[in-house]
């Protein structure tokens, strides 16, 4: 089976071609067939990491919510941008009430003014600054969101693969288990068996069945967990999760953590936040000088037009906008040790990262070591399970012992495929902390 990681730094085959209501069955299948799945032997659909994720990205309803968001906040840029329309204003003066004359010498007079507001040029600019900044925050947190929707959906792929090994485990124990039995009963048959013996493998094997039936039942857990992050396209009973058995590719230098930091969109974000929180506070200073605006029109009286000019400055006397200023300032301090609590807290992430993966890294490769073309950790626990049958059916070893081998052989599998997928788990952790593209940049398999 092709590597799916391989294909994260991969050319991509258009999709958006293909995202109708009546296709999206289609679409599910060229993703699945794009990333190297199979479908299972039982007629269930293989699904990949690349699968899941590019479902996350291409359709999941939150990528949709911090697509809007993001549009929103360039609704918000337009309005902080635009300008103050004029007044337009025509008044008469010394005119008649209808029906009735003038009376007296006064001539009629008619004024046509136009008055342009210019305070909203004054506060547009810090605005202006406050809404992009807050837009590149949006951008930001939207993608931060995207990536740890990813994580969760590569959580959720892991706990779905750990399951379905847990089950195949289980009843591979089981099936094992029954053939001891039959073993055991034609011996009793014939005389030459105890029948405790009988029992007592009977009761291991039930209980194995009953086993079996809570890691199904975890199994459909986790697949319904995992159907969420591919939508309503295919049920959760009907997905089987396609995975290679080898740790991925780690990096033993340490990142540089002031690198991971630029990168990481959740820092990005604060720091957009504060440059926001910092204009805002200047947005509040230039509402000192509101109500202001020129004027310009014309006059007509008793024959003659003249023209009219003039400005409306308010003084300031007194500071209305104190309390906003106040308020935007401590919104700025709060922004500003927001960040400072965010970046102290990313780097300690991507210290545990770091050392997590390295630890994991470490021991899944000890552990998927191969001998003859199989891990040797498991080649050990298929032989030792083996030779305790062999041997207690040569009478060289009491029941129990074969029992002890049956569960450590199921032991062995969950503990090689806990450690491998957390080893990958780890990995994806890594790349979030710092600050890299969960949908792009999963690195390839270690060899093996």
């Amino acid at each position: 089976m092709p590597s799916l990681f391989q294909q994260f730094s991969s050319a991509r085959r258009p999709v958006e071609a293909v995202i109708t209501s009546g296709r999206i069955v289609t679409l599910l299948l060229l993703l699945a067939a794009h990333a190297g799945a199979q479908p299972a032997s039982d007629g269930r659909v293989g699904i990949t990491l690349r699968a899941v994720l590019d479902s996350v990205r291409l359709r999941h309803p939150l990528t949709e919510a911090t697509n809007a968001r993001v549009r929103a906040a360039r609704g918000n840029r337009l309005t902080a941008g635009a300008l103050g329309n004029p007044v337009l204003s025509y008044d008469v003066e010394n005119a008649a009430f209808p029906g009735r004359a003038l009376v007296g010498h006064m001539s009629r007079e008619n004024m046509t003014r136009a008055m342009l507001p210019l305070e909203s040029i004054v506060q547009r600019f810090p605005r202006a600054r406050r809404a992009d900044a807050e837009l590149r925050a949006a951008e930001a947190e939207a993608n931060a969101d995207r990536q740890h929707l990813a994580l969760e959906a590569a959580r959720a792929y892991y706990r779905s693969a750990l399951a379905q090994v847990a089950v195949e485990a289980a009843r591979d124990i089981a099936a094992w288990l029954d053939s001891v039995v039959a073993y055991n009963r034609m011996r009793y048959e014939e005389g030459v068996a105890a029948e405790a013996d009988l029992i007592r493998t009977e009761l291991e094997r039930d209980r194995s069945l009953a086993d079996a039936t809570m890691q199904e039942a975890e199994l459909a857990r986790a697949g319904a967990e995992l159907a969420t992050f591919l939508g309503p396209v295919l049920p959760s009973n009907r997905i089987a999760v396609v995975i290679d058995s080898a740790p991925l590719a780690m990096a033993l230098a340490a990142p540089d953590a002031a690198a991971a930091m630029s990168l990481r969109p959740d820092v990005r974000a604060a720091r957009e936040r504060l440059t926001a929180a910092t204009a805002g506070v200047a947005t509040q200073r230039s509402m000192i000088v509101r109500q202001l605006g020129v004027t310009f029109g014309a006059k007509q009286s008793a024959g003659t037009t003249s023209m009219l000019a003039g400005i409306s400055l308010p003084l300031p006397l007194f500071d209305p906008n104190r309390g906003e200023i106040a308020r935007a300032s401590a919104e700025r301090d709060a922004a500003g040790f927001e960040l400072s609590a965010l970046d102290r807290k990313a780097r300690a992430e991507l210290v545990g990262a770091q050392e997590a993966a390295r630890l994991l890294t470490t021991r899944a490769v000890l552990l998927t070591r191969a001998v003859d073309g199989r891990p040797a950790f498991l080649a050990r626990a298929d032989d030792a399970r083996r030779i305790a049958l062999g041997a207690y059916r040569e009478g060289a070893v009491p029941l129990l012992q074969v029992i002890d081998a049956a569960r450590a052989w199921g032991e062995a599998r969950i503990a090689f495929y806990r450690t491998l997928y957390a080893q990958h788990e780890s990995i994806a952790t890594l790349l979030l902390a710092r600050g890299d593209d969960l949908f792009t940049t999963l690195p390839a398999f270690a060899a093996r």
